[in-house]
């Protein structure tokens, strides 16, 4: 053999040595192994072993293949990118619509029915007077703070797509553009939420200005607003900043045109109606 130096083959001999040296001690432990019957050979261990080594060349396996699986996706998404024109996506960025819908609210969970039936049925074991004053501490009454606000619904126009206003005659828009009526809407919505946060509200926690506006809105339904909801110009003007001039009855027949709101006279009003769109 080859060698530089010497230290080089004495570092050959060495490795060999230690070779002959571990062949060594497992002719001594498989031996050791034969003369104990109660011990598993070497060989059963070498078997395990192998049963392990097979497992984990599986999984390897599997684990190139998965991954040789990713590296094709990832090639096809960088085909992908390639094909996309970024100065597109940074327009669509720079010019993102103002008005844009809000995220609707999941409706909270409802209690479990089953559970409260449960508790409404378990026996009650009678107990002695003395026992009822003792395990029954004197119930407060009804506490005078704010009560929570129930659940009120406030009905909501929906902005309008650039489809729709886009079908609208030119007539109805006249020179109004689309986010002039998406505007007004959120003017609009202002007068729907303070009218039916009022209605939401229990009599005896109104206010004197807000008792006045309660029974107005009762006086203000009649037979053909049932199931509506609805306001009446007196709202629009006290709660918003919309105004009832040329363009702002242009906008409520663009309304009526796309289907976001309906008209009900009678009794010497005319009332606005939201139409729900799902």
């Amino acid at each position: 053999m080859e060698s530089d130096s010497l230290m080089a083959l004495m570092n050959h001999f060495c490795e060999k040595l230690d070779g002959i040296r571990f062949m060594v001690d497992l002719k001594t432990n498989k031996k050791m192994c034969e003369d104990d019957e109660d011990e598993i050979t070497c060989q059963e261990h070498i078997e395990d072993l192998a049963e392990e080594i097979d497992g984990l060349s599986g999984t390897l396996k599997d684990i190139k293949s998965a991954l040789k699986y990713r590296q094709t996706k990832v090639n096809e998404l960088k085909a992908l990118t390639e094909t996309i024109d970024v100065s597109c996506l940074q327009h669509m960025v720079d010019n993102l619509p103002t008005h844009l819908p809000k995220p609707v609210k999941p409706d909270p969970p409802q209690q479990n029915k089953c559970c409260e039936d449960e508790i409404t049925a378990a026996p009650v074991r009678r107990t002695s007077s003395s026992e009822d004053k003792e395990n029954n501490p004197k119930k407060r009454g009804p506490s005078r703070g704010r009560r929570p606000a129930k659940n009120v619904y406030i009905p909501t126009l929906v902005y309008i797509t650039v489809e729709e206003f886009e079908g609208v005659p030119k007539y109805m828009k006249g020179r109004m553009n689309y986010s002039q009526v998406n505007t007004a809407i959120d003017e609009l919505n202002k007068a729907f939420s303070e009218k039916y946060k009022v209605l939401g509200m229990k009599r005896t926690t109104l206010n004197d200005l807000n008792k006045k506006r309660y029974e107005r809105y009762k006086e203000q339904e009649s037979k053909d607003t049932k199931g509506e909801h609805f306001i009446v110009d007196g709202d629009i003007k006290e709660f918003t900043n919309f105004k009832m001039d040329s363009v702002g009855r242009s906008v409520l027949t663009i309304l009526r045109h796309v289907g976001r709101i309906k008209e009900i006279r009678g009794g010497k009003l005319t009332r606005y109606a939201c139409i729900e769109v799902y």
